[in-house]
């Protein structure tokens, strides 16, 4: 027989549960407004963006911000909302148990505990930088743990016996329960059937129909033959930031086809080839330059180009085979190319050049000389798109005719 005593300790248990919950409900929801906007938003960049090491939109780009259909912010918001509306439920009906809903509540917040620790090992370890939001729901986590746990050694029980106690209370009044949980799955149901998936945003698939060429020193273009505004991209096919602003380049090009071209240039952040990198980060950005150019060689850049920000961030390593066979070319010429010294001088030529200009970090965009780290700013497209076209620059053209 449980202590008169006990029960408003308890109940003053829940009510700091709660108090806990309400924090994580507001960081998972802000952790959700970053997501959609670095994803739909190519000026947006958040408070949280600090750093390489410290950056929220790094997280939030990643495909491990998104699972089974949703993203990770969602999941828990609906966590949160569920152990929050189980508070209350033990403060505002009279208790099942002696320590009801803690029984649950204890081992609910121990596995949101362990899928932060897990998190955050993937936060450090694959993608290599860390997000203070995300660090602050790991916070909330254990500190849900923390106070289930004393809810428990307030009321004596052990947690696998509260677990027991509730389900057998659970047992006895199934129908509040069928209806919480149902009600719960009919909202992760109704949000992956209507969200749209916004993160899900491919590279564009080849020139489609946009003049190409190369410049007299031989780097990939694409858009205007005689641009007003010619953007220099120094980018990472493995940078999701890389690939969220390369889209955005191409769409001003497909926007204006004939003021504007896009000019590529490779910038690894691979130890690999790339001397200002002093530790692993992205180790396979120098080999998918390589086979960039060398998809160059055969006419094959902006197909290759594409499709590598496309799947270069994943999890899964693009091989030369499985680009080779996209973009259709034979698998052994390409694989001797990316292994021979050419492609190997032209990435160091691309990383010496970037140096020269004082670029650290990608993606960087060049406009008139001057490095514009992250996006050229808004003001520059403006200004450049009010003057009138250039008579001609001299070009050596390779596909379409420029004329």
């Amino acid at each position: 027989m449980q202590e008169p005593a006990a029960l408003p300790a308890v109940r003053g248990w829940r009510i700091a549960f709660l108090v806990v919950c309400t924090v994580g409900i507001c960081l998972s929801a802000d952790l959700l407004r970053l997501h959609v906007n670095v994803h739909t938003d190519p000026d947006y960049q958040s408070y949280c963006a600090m750093s390489e090491r410290v950056n929220c939109d790094t997280l939030a780009l990643s495909s491990y911000a998104v699972f089974v259909g949703l993203p990770l912010a969602i999941w828990g918001l609906l966590a949160y909302l569920a152990m929050g509306v189980l508070a209350v439920w033990g403060l505002t009906e009279k208790p099942r148990t002696t320590a009801w809903p803690f029984g649950l509540l204890y081992w609910l917040s121990l596995f949101a505990s362990v899928v932060g620790l897990v998190l955050l090992g993937i936060s450090h370890l694959v993608i290599e930088s860390l997000c203070i939001v995300c660090l602050g729901t790991y916070l909330v986590n254990f500190a849900l743990l923390a106070t289930s746990y004393a809810a428990l050694r307030r009321s004596g029980l052990a947690p696998i016996v509260a677990l027991r106690d509730d389900i057998r209370s659970i047992s006895a009044r199934p129908w509040p329960v069928a209806v919480f949980v149902g009600t719960l799955a009919l909202v992760a149901a109704v949000l992956w059937t209507v969200l749209p998936p916004y993160w899900h945003v491919e590279a564009s698939a080849g020139p489609r129909g946009i003049r190409m060429g190369e410049t007299l020193d031989g780097h990939p273009w694409i858009g205007a033959a005689r641009p007003i505004l010619e953007i220099v991209e120094y980018s990472d096919y493995q940078c999701p930031h890389c690939r969220r602003g390369h889209i955005a380049a191409r769409n001003l090009v497909e926007a204006y086809p004939e003021q504007v071209r896009l000019v590529h240039r490779h910038y690894p952040l691979d130890h690999h080839c790339n001397e200002i990198v002093e530790r692993p980060f992205h180790e396979s950005a120098c080999e998918y330059a390589r086979m960039a150019f060398c998809a160059h060689e055969n006419g094959r850049f902006w197909e290759a180009n594409d499709y590598l920000f496309a799947r270069g961030y994943s999890r899964a390593p693009v091989s030369v085979r499985d680009l080779a066979a996209q973009i259709g070319i034979y698998a052994d010429a390409m694989a001797a190319c990316v292994s021979g010294a050419r492609a190997s001088r032209a990435v160091q030529e691309d990383l010496a050049t970037g140096r020269a200009l004082g670029i650290r970090g990608t993606p960087t965009y060049v406009v008139g000389g001057k490095a514009y780290p992250g996006r050229v700013p808004p003001d520059v497209i403006a200004a450049a798109l009010s003057k009138t076209p250039n008579p001609g620059l001299p070009l050596r053209h390779r596909g379409e005719d420029p004329r």
